[in-house]
């Protein structure tokens, strides 16, 4: 229910050839983990920046607020995520996530996520915003933002971005048919126009994970978040 931590591929010729339209701007708001330094999440807006800009996308920063650390895996720290509906003036909601000794310690015996998306909204996520294991010395905060911002506009895990040009340059010419809201996508690829249908996903999903924790293991559950109908 989340996308993370492989890649999302490599640059191709392509990246020049597509027409992306129009420029464009992506509202990305903020929650900040107590202890980064305050000028963090600007660098690393600013890193996202520069890989967007031959796509005509800019990322702005409506607001940052302070946010405390929700878990210490992925699927505890994206748990709490998604219960942040999307605010009017957000078209995306970031946690940035800082550091603690346990996390060290992990990454000297197992992988790491340094960060993930919601794959029912591609409206939410986080990226691990300070240093502190040895999984960085490949991916480090700027890489992990840029990744996760791929993942934002939609674009999946590859091993090149030549499909991700293509799925830039068609969420860009739905714009215009959002509510205010630079288009979401669900797990089937199908847009959301408007944060009342986003907000239906994040709730289902939210319902969906406090089912799963109160059944056995051996209860199935949907691979995806169903929303009640509507745009």
């Amino acid at each position: 229910m989340l996308a993370g931590c492989t890649t999302v591929g490599v640059h191709t010729q392509e990246r020049a050839q597509v027409d992306y339209g129009p420029p464009e701007t992506l509202r990305v708001c903020l929650l900040v983990n107590e202890g980064l330094p305050p000028e963090r999440g600007m660098e690393l807006i600013a890193a996202v920046n520069t890989e967007f800009e031959p796509y005509g996308v800019t990322v702005v920063v409506p607001w940052s607020r302070p946010w405390k650390r929700p878990g210490f895996d992925a699927d505890a720290i994206m748990e709490e995520l998604i219960t942040h509906e999307l605010e009017p003036g957000c078209d995306r909601l970031v946690g940035l996530v800082g550091r603690h000794a346990g996390d060290f310690v992990w990454g000297l015996v197992l992988p790491e996520v340094l960060g993930a998306v919601d794959v029912n909204t591609h409206t939410h996520g986080f990226v691990v915003a300070a240093n502190g294991s040895v999984n960085q010395i490949i991916e480090g905060p700027s890489s992990a933002t840029v990744h996760e911002f791929y993942h934002l506009l939609g674009c999946p895990h590859g091993l090149a971005l030549t499909k991700c040009y293509h799925l830039i340059a068609e969420i860009k010419s739905k714009v215009p048919l959002g509510e205010d809201l630079f288009p979401g996508r669900n797990a089937k690829g199908e847009y959301l126009f408007n944060r009342a249908i986003v907000n239906a996903y994040l709730r289902a999903e939210t319902k969906l994970r406090a089912e799963k924790s109160q059944h056995s293991a051996g209860t199935q559950t949907p691979n995806a978040a169903q929303p009640p109908p509507g745009r």
